[in-house]
């Protein structure tokens, strides 16, 4: 199982944290999810999140997740 993202917190984490981009008919253009993970507190408990878009033309979508001195990049085909 993974760690919780937040620094210092050692409960075992199994929310991912993902972001998707929607067609007005709900339908997702692109869903990925990210390399990292919340605990049940810390995902119940809410978080400020902030978005930064860079548009390129590789056809596919990198989302880097970071909170403090913790990162996690991945990387995903768009389909």
């Amino acid at each position: 199982m993974a760690s919780c993202l937040i620094p210092g917190c050692k409960n075992a984490a199994n929310n991912n944290v993902a972001i998707r981009c929607r067609r007005p008919d709900t339908s997702a253009i692109w869903a990925p999810n990210s390399n990292a993970y919340l605990c049940d507190r810390h995902a119940r408990q809410g978080c400020s999140i902030e978005i930064i878009i860079t548009t390129n033309s590789s056809k596919k979508v990198q989302t880097t997740v970071s909170a403090r001195d913790k990162v996690f990049t991945r990387t995903t085909p768009i389909k």
